[in-house]
C-alpha cells in the first residue's frame, strides 16, 4: 500500500493503565500497528475487554497513547494542541458508538446538525444537510422527535447521520449494532457498508461478531494486546 492510498496509520502504539490493586500497569495495547486505506472497510475483532475500544479511541484522537504515533496525511495527530485536535476530530472523523450518545434535550435533526454548528456552519446550510441525511437513513418523519421518542434502531440511525454531518473522511464505529435486535442489526450494517459508496468514506469497524467482520476488506484480531491479520 502506497502512502497516497493510506488515510490513517497507527504505528507501534502502546497503551497501559494502572491496575486497581496497585500491582503495576496493565498493557492493553502492545506495539500495535495498522493502516487504513482510502475507501476501505477495516474490522477489528476480539473478545470483550481485549482493548478494541481503546484502540479506536487512540486512533480517533480521544485517548493519547503512551508511545507510538497516529498519522493522518503523514502528520502525527498527537503533536496537535487540544483545540486543533478537537477540530480534526470534528471535521475529518465521524464516530458511532454502541450507546448512541444523543443529547436528550434536542430533537433528532438538531442532534444531527450539532457537529456542523460546532464547526461554525450556517444554521440553514446545516439543517439542509441534516435533512438530506435523515432522508438517506429513512427517518425524515422523525426530525422533530426527541431521542426518547425514537426506537433503538432509529436512535442509532440518527447517530450514524450525525457522524456523517461534516462529510468526514473516516468513520470509526465501535460495536454500532451492539444494542440492536437482529432485524435492526442487518438494516444498520447494510447502511454502514453502503456509506463507502454514498459518502466516499473509509470505515473502521470494531466488533466481536466474526460474521459482521467478514464483510470487510481487511480484518484484524486483537488479543492480549497484540494485533494480527485475521
Amino acid at each position: 500500500m502506497s502512502e497516497a492510498d493510506t488515510i490513517l496509520t497507527g504505528s507501534n502504539i502502546v497503551k497501559t493503565y494502572p491496575q486497581k490493586d496497585g500491582e503495576g500497569a496493565l498493557t492493553v495495547l502492545d506495539d500495535v500497528s495498522l493502516s487504513i486505506a482510502r475507501g476501505s472497510i477495516v474490522s477489528v475483532i476480539g473478545a470483550s475487554g481485549s482493548g478494541k475500544s481503546t484502540l479506536l479511541h487512540v486512533l480517533g484522537g480521544l485517548d493519547k497513547p503512551d508511545s507510538g504515533t497516529v498519522s493522518w496525511n503523514d502528520h502525527n495527530i498527537y503533536t496537535m494542541d487540544d483545540e486543533s485536535l478537537a477540530e480534526f476530530r470534528n471535521t475529518q472523523l465521524g464516530f458511532v458508538f454502541q450507546f448512541h450518545h444523543l443529547l436528550p434535550e434536542f430533537t433528532a435533526i438538531e442532534n444531527i446538525m450539532m457537529p456542523a454548528l460546532i464547526s461554525g456552519t450556517d444554521f440553514s446550510k446545516a439543517k439542509t444537510r441534516a435533512s438530506e441525511l435523515m432522508e438517506q437513513f429513512g427517518i425524515p418523519a422523525r426530525a422533530e422527535h426527541r431521542p426518547t421518542q425514537l426506537s433503538g434502531g432509529e436512535q442509532q440511525r440518527v447517530a450514524m447521520a450525525r457522524a456523517l454531518m461534516n462529510n468526514p473522511k473516516l468513520i470509526l464505529a465501535d460495536e454500532p449494532t451492539g444494542n440492536l435486535d437482529e432485524e435492526n442489526t442487518d438494516i444498520l450494517l447494510d447502511m454502514l457498508f453502503k456509506l463507502r459508496e454514498l459518502e466516499n468514506v473509509s470505515i473502521l469497524l470494531i466488533t466481536h461478531e466474526k460474521d459482521i467482520a467478514k464483510r470487510s476488506d481487511v480484518i484484524y484480531q486483537l488479543s492480549k494486546g497484540n494485533l494480527h491479520p485475521f
